[in-house]
């Protein structure tokens, strides 16, 4: 009996809560794969305590368990239906990801887009692979008559945190949240303005950085496919990039 069909076994004798983490779960299974135990729980509007009690209704001694089996019966999903075919499998991991976009990053977006409009200076920062997310936004948004500043160093951060200001919008791109080098410049940059925003592929641990605002794309493994995170966020940028021209 593989896990899906487990949930289905249990279906009758489920309490209200757990009743609201069936449906959840048989009709989304990929959540469990892409969210926390927290997210998850709050989806299906119940507490984690009762997200745990229903992994150890199904047999299992806590939420990792639970998780393990339902990732094992994806890869085995995925294997089954997806051609063997290298390129269609590629294709189908970037295009559910694409997708998954609109639906949890609409509304964030919109709103970066008022606040970059209604800004007298842009910044948009990133370092390593993350310079060329911001160098393709910078381009995007000079092609619609809009200035961007771009900064990949730290030395450019701390020039930068001098002249931005309430009328600022800040963006920055970091993928693995790698800031205790700048930390400090975080801080005080959260103290400028409230048009501050992180954009990411990691989901986990954006609390308590210093931004005001985190757009979080879907994790970027995808069953057996690890997607490239940079490719994702300039599709991102696209996104963003009509709105605005929309808006103009």
């Amino acid at each position: 009996m593989n896990i899906i069909e487990t949930l289905d076994h249990f279906k009758n004798s489920y309490t209200t809560n757990e009743r609201k983490l069936y449906h959840l779960i048989s009709e989304d299974p990929d959540l469990v794969h892409n969210y926390t135990i927290t997210q998850i729980a709050s989806l299906a509007g119940v507490s984690t305590s009762a997200m745990l009690r229903f992994c150890k209704r199904l047999g299992f001694n806590g939420y990792k368990e639970f998780k393990f089996e339902v990732e094992t019966w994806l890869r085995s999903k995925n294997l089954n239906s997806v051609s063997d075919d290298p390129i269609s499998k590629i294709a189908n991991a970037y295009s559910d990801a694409v997708l998954s976009i609109p639906g949890s990053c609409d509304n964030s977006l919109k709103k970066l887009a008022d606040d970059i409009n209604s800004s007298d200076k842009v910044f948009a920062l990133g370092r390593y692979r993350n310079k060329v997310v911001c160098e393709k936004l910078a381009m995007n948004m000079t092609n619609l008559g809009i200035t961007c500043m771009t900064a990949s160093d730290l030395l450019t951060y701390e020039h930068y945190e001098k002249i931005i200001d309430k009328n600022s919008t800040v963006i920055v791109f970091s993928v693995l949240h790698d800031m205790k080098s700048y930390q400090s410049i975080i801080t005080d940059i959260s103290q400028l303005t409230d048009k501050f925003w992180l954009i990411t592929t990691t989901a986990k641990k954006t609390t308590n950085l210093g931004f005001s605002h985190v757009i979080s794309l879907s994790p970027t493994q995808s069953g057996i496919i690890s997607l490239d995170q940079q490719a994702l966020l300039i599709i991102l940028i696209e996104m963003l990039t009509y709105i605005l021209r929309q808006e103009n």
